[in-house]
């Protein structure tokens, strides 16, 4: 069974290798995963071509990006900074929809002319379309590797058998084991640089859209509309027993306002300078600019906080001003 040497023969070797496969088989799954582990320790100490493919799947674990991405295409990260940026250019007026959203996921070469609705943007449609066509591109790109890396990082930590040729096959080659190596080496770039592609894409696009947004909007943005609700509710912690006012912003010509406040000559004063700085994106705010002059506060309703709100909501749904971007009631 030895020859002169004392080495086995490639046949018998070879035979071995065969029952010993087949004993490991019928193991339980528990033991014959505690086998795979010690199996990639031994070849991490015997060929350094296996240490580099160890070396660069653990990173899909411990680098941030890279374990995001291994749970979900396009990472949420990126993503939802997208969905932020897209809302950036659509009017409030339009309802976030899964079918809107699904713009940003479309393929770059389908025809924009399915799917852009008309008067769904509030800034210009070309500065809307770049970005979408971009991400979307990026967004291709990333997706479509997605699979080939979730069937690796089983195959490597789980030895779950997608790739049928197992690692026992590049094991016994060192020539395909390096060229293993390497190929998983380019990817894990690959993917890092298009994963830092896509975040340097979204801010990019986000400085320009926000640009555009602040000195060439026609009306205000979902995401204004969205941030400006939410400010609301944030600061809505006073108590619905305190006293407070219902008042309205109107010029000559009609009411475009209404709002509570416990001072109200303060919050007019507010409404005021915030029109020309840090409010100056507000719809209420566009009516204070165009008739400064003219804007008048007047009192119509006054109570606990709690009055004063269903007051207000009472008046939205009757008079609809304008400038409210809400039913009312928040406080």
């Amino acid at each position: 069974m030895k020859k002169e040497q004392g080495e086995l023969s490639p046949d018998f070797k070879l035979f071995y290798e065969i029952l010993e496969e087949a004993r490991v088989e019928k193991l339980p799954s528990k033991e014959r995963h505690e086998i795979f582990l010690k199996s990639k320790i031994d070849w991490c100490k015997l060929y350094p071509d296996f240490k580099r493919i160890s070396d660069t799947m653990e990173k899909f674990k411990t680098d941030e990006m890279l374990a995001e991405y291994g749970k979900k295409s396009p990472p949420p990260s990126i993503h939802d900074k997208a969905i932020q940026v897209f809302k950036k250019c659509i009017s409030f007026k339009v309802k976030f929809t899964k079918k809107i959203q699904s713009h940003l996921n479309q393929h770059p070469e389908t025809l924009h002319i399915h799917y852009y609705q008309t008067g769904i943007y509030c800034i210009s449609e070309n500065t809307v379309k770049c970005f979408l066509k971009e991400y979307q591109s990026w967004n291709l790109s990333i997706c479509s590797m997605w699979n080939e890396i979730y069937y690796l990082k089983q195959d490597f930590f789980h030895n779950a058998g997608y790739n049928k040729s197992g690692w026992n096959f590049y094991i016994k080659d060192p020539g395909l084991l390096k060229t293993k190596a390497d190929e998983i080496e380019k990817l894990h770039e690959k993917i890092k640089s298009l994963l830092i592609a896509g975040k340097e894409l979204i801010l990019k696009h986000d400085d320009s859209i926000t640009s555009e947004y602040a000195t060439n909007a026609f009306g205000m943005s979902l995401y204004e509309r969205e941030s400006e609700i939410a400010k609301m509710y944030d600061s809505n912690n006073v108590p619905d027993e305190e006293y407070c006012y219902v008042y309205t912003l109107e010029c000559e010509l009609f009411v475009f306002y209404v709002g509570i406040a416990a001072n109200p000559k303060e919050r007019f004063e507010q409404h005021i300078h915030g029109a020309f700085s840090d409010e100056a994106h507000l719809f209420k705010s566009k009516f204070i600019q165009k008739y400064h002059n003219q804007v008048t506060q007047k009192i119509i309703f006054e109570g606990i906080r709690r009055d004063c709100k269903k007051f207000e909501r009472d008046y939205i749904t009757n008079f609809s001003p304008l400038g409210n971007m809400t039913e009312g009631g928040e406080g």
